[in-house]
């Protein structure tokens, strides 16, 4: 016996229904033998003092009586196929006996419903998936009209119609079911239909038509003929339909042709000439009206699309309208959409029903990419897996199904169950390998899922505890060579600098002594690039060195960036003008964000302090005070001190010069701020012939007492430069001093290389993170492989994790539930409605 495959099911299944049987029971069949089997097996419980299930055999004497009952015929048949009859207490029929008895009473059956007429149809309505598709294809839009919530699995490989009848081994698909792809703009649709029981969207009685989802079908017509997007570069049919006619045509004939086409395929059946009249007439009343002919026809459209005739699907009275019955019954069974022109054209001819006819039909239908939209709906509402979105197990105990808000767990899991239908339906395998397949399609995460325990791998903390503690000794270790080295080098150079300390103080008899460290410190002996920390100079115009010391002309040193943020600081300068005589020029200090900077100007016979700023400050204010103390040629010691109250205060040879100058709370971010030494945009005609020749500089990062700024202008300074005790030291103290600091800088690099402690909570929550965002990009991830199952547990639409998810409550799975799944969708039995 050929294996029974899902076409040749589905094929021998739409042919009996439209062919009806030949063969009919006989009187003789019923004496002979279905009477005999009544009294000898089923009339001890059906008939005499026991009468189960209110059926009486043994009120059943005749063929006549037997084949006027045609629903007990029915439930017979199906008992007895379904093996619930005889009950497994009672004796049973052999093999040959059961098959024959089978047969018999389907002939039967049709015997006895034979002559009843058909029964009677309802009238069904356009649900939201078909009144997508009819309008896209009516019009050949290019997209779909309004979001499709309804369509569970986007495919972005085309594999339904491939010619090899084979699916891909990796295929790349995504449930777009919470984020719909958008419709046409300005087009709103109606609500979602109600779902029959088992889950179906397209059964007459759910359908209903309420006046206020009659008005939104009104409304939505106008709409979908009203958005911008639709226009030429979307609708196929535009020159066919609305495109405006050449001038000279005939404009009634033209319409009513046009019309004549667009209505029969609107309508899915020939069109009345009053009715075809009725909506010419109504074209040209608007195009008399002065509306476009494009505008006229939409409106025509539009009335059409809001037509009983389209939004319903009803029963035809004659034999040559039930062609189009059958037509749209095919189309949108298989299409979930209006009949196309060839299944139009055969129904005219009255041929679609014929066998042949209707086999290559059917055929042709299902090799035609409009296939795609029964795999959209037949499988996803037969196993009720819209029910999988709504799964919303508990989050404190499955964190990871909701991990993703966008992209929960359920909709990676609908996509397997509906992949495995769609290569049963392509390949044309058995359908009994959609229960239990040897292959399935997952994608990364239902790997995971299904194979892990969805726990974040444990760190390996003895690795880390012993790195830990190896990196702390290490830097333990190099923590006490460094302060050995400085000690070392310490002890090297304290006599040195004792040595120097006491020429200071016996050449300068009874000044102060103060020991400041600058942030940075310059002096200029011709190598501009001498400082702490290494900040860079670079010189700008004419520069000189003589006597040790820098000559601007006309020029300016300006430094790097400066690489902390400084909010306290102070910069002093050791300089002198060797002519006072013309006009006048000065010297920067810091320069800050915004081009913001202080500039101290000596000149023009008045020495002044400015605040200027391209950006802050509108002019250039004097420093309040100022007085005329400048003589040529003399040595001037200048500190700026910036407070963090905001306050300016200017030193001129260790002595406050003026008051304060409150200049607002400046920040000098890092790399921003710079420092700047010369002449640079001074007020107009500052910088002409001005020469500076500046000693020396010193920035700290911190606001000078008014002490410590008169001992370091005229006091002794403790603090010793590198080049300064580089002169008073012997080659041999030299070397040994470089080859130290060598030592310790290198032990300092090494020290920065030991990596920090490792915190082991961090680190633990880091690795969750990670797993986390790992199992969120598998959820947004396209890509499904074929694998191969030799464990049962997977792999067929029984054991997926859609089923087992939709069948669970939030925190325990339900048994009861998912048998009920079982034998409603799989066995097509669903139990009787609780008591």
């Amino acid at each position: 016996m050929p294996r029974l495959t899902w076409k040749s099911t589905f094929l021998l299944a739409l042919l009996i229904c439209s062919l009806g049987f030949t063969s009919l029971a006989t009187a003789a069949d019923f004496e002979q033998f279905v009477k005999p089997i009544l009294t000898k097996n089923c009339v001890k419980c059906h008939g005499g003092k026991k009468v189960k299930g209110k059926v009486n055999f043994k009120l059943i004497t005749s063929a006549k009586q037997f084949l006027a009952k045609p629903k007990l015929i029915k439930e017979m048949f199906e008992a007895i196929d379904a093996n619930e009859m005889p009950p497994e207490d009672e004796p049973q029929l052999d093999p040959k006996t059961r098959e024959k008895l089978l047969a018999v009473l389907k002939q039967s059956l049709r015997l006895g419903v034979k002559g009843q007429g058909p029964q009677k149809l309802h009238i069904r309505r356009l649900n939201r998936f078909q009144y997508n598709n009819t309008i896209k294809d009516i019009f050949q839009l290019k997209t779909d009209i309004f979001p499709l919530p309804e369509k569970l699995m986007t495919r972005y490989d085309a594999y339904l119609n491939n010619k090899s009848k084979r699916m891909p081994e990796t295929v790349n698909v995504a449930s777009n079911a919470l984020s719909p792809t958008p419709g046409l703009k300005g087009v709103k649709a109606f609500p979602k239909d109600l779902r029959a029981s088992h889950g179906y969207d397209n059964q007459a009685n759910q359908l209903t038509l309420s006046p206020l989802l009659l008005d939104s079908f009104l409304r939505l017509s106008v709409s979908i003929l009203d958005s911008p997007d639709f226009n030429p570069s979307t609708v196929g049919v535009w020159n066919k339909l609305f495109k405006q006619p050449k001038p000279g045509t005939d404009l009634p004939t033209e319409i009513r042709n046009r019309l004549a086409w667009f209505l029969k395929r609107t309508f899915r059946r020939p069109v009345p000439n009053d009715i075809l009249n009725r909506y010419t007439a109504y074209a040209l009343a608007k195009i008399k009206t002065g509306l476009p002919f494009t505008a006229a026809i939409k409106k025509v459209a539009s009335a059409a699309l809001s037509s009983p005739l389209f939004l319903f699907r009803s029963g035809y009275d004659n034999k040559t309208e039930s062609q189009y019955q059958l037509a749209s019954k095919l189309s949108y069974f298989l299409w979930a959409s209006c009949p196309d022109d060839q299944l139009l054209l055969l129904a005219e001819r009255g041929q679609l029903a014929k066998p042949d006819t209707l086999k290559k039909t059917i055929a042709r239908m299902i090799a035609d990419p409009k296939i795609e939209r029964f795999l959209d709906t037949f499988p996803a509402q037969w196993m009720q897996l819209e029910n999988a979105l709504a799964a919303t197990p508990d989050p404190k105990i499955y964190k990871l199904f909701s991990l993703d808000k966008s992209h929960p767990a359920s909709l990676q899991m609908i996509l397997e169950p509906l992949l495995l239908f769609d290569t049963v339906f392509v390949e044309n395998r058995n359908i009994i390998e959609l229960i239990s397949p040897k292959f399935t399609y997952q994608s990364e995460f239902l790997k995971t899922w299904y194979t892990s325990d969805l726990k974040v791998p444990k760190l390996d903390t003895s690795k880390l505890i012993a790195r830990n503690k190896l990196n702390d000794q290490r830097r333990q270790n190099l923590t006490v060579q460094i302060k050995s080295l400085e000690s070392k080098r310490a002890a090297l150079t304290a006599p040195i600098k004792a040595k120097i300390v006491a020429a200071r103080k016996k050449q300068s008899p009874g000044r102060k002594v103060v020991d400041l460290k600058p942030y940075a410190a310059w002096e200029f002996n011709g190598n501009l690039q001498e400082s702490i920390r290494s900040l860079d100079l670079t010189a700008h115009g004419n520069i000189k060195f003589e006597n040790g010391m820098v000559i601007l002309n006309r020029a300016y040193l300006l430094s790097k960036k400066l690489p902390i943020n400084l909010k306290a600081k102070t910069l002093e300068v050791w300089f002198k003008i060797p002519n006072l005589d013309q006009r006048g020029g000065g010297l920067m200090g810091i320069q800050g964000p915004g081009d913001f900077f202080d500039t101290i100007v000596i000149g023009e016979r008045k020495p002044r302090h400015w605040i200027s700023g391209s950006n802050r400050f509108a002019r250039t204010d004097d420093f309040p005070g100022s007085k005329p103390e400048t003589k040529a040629n003399q040595m001037l010691h200048l500190t700026m001190v910036y407070a963090d109250d905001g306050t300016t205060t200017l030193y001129r040879n260790g002595q406050p010069y003026a008051r304060p100058f409150r200049k607002g709370r400046d920040t000098f971010p890092k790399n921003r701020s710079s420092v700047i030494f010369g002449l640079r945009h001074l007020p107009a005609g500052g910088n002409r012939y001005l020469n500076v020749t500046i000693d020396k500089a010193r920035l700290y990062d911190r606001a000078l007492t008014p002490e410590e700024v008169s001992s370091s202008s005229g006091g002794i300074n403790l603090y010793i430069t590198d080049k300064q005790l580089a002169t008073a030291m012997s080659p041999a103290q030299l070397s040994q001093k470089q080859s130290i600091t060598k030592a310790i800088e290198q032990a300092k690099r090494d020290l920065k290389q030991v990596p920090p402690p490792v915190d082991i909570r961090k680190r633990q929550q880091a690795q969750t993170k990670l797993y986390e965002n790992e199992i969120r990009a598998k959820m947004r991830s396209r890509t499904f492989k074929r694998v191969p199952t030799s464990d049962p547990r997977f792999g067929g639409i029984i054991t997926n994790a859609a089923m087992l998810s939709m069948t669970s409550g939030p925190k325990r799975t339900h048994p009861i539930a998912r048998g009920a799944w079982i034998i409603e969708v799989i066995f097509n039995d669903p139990p009787p409605p609780p008591p």
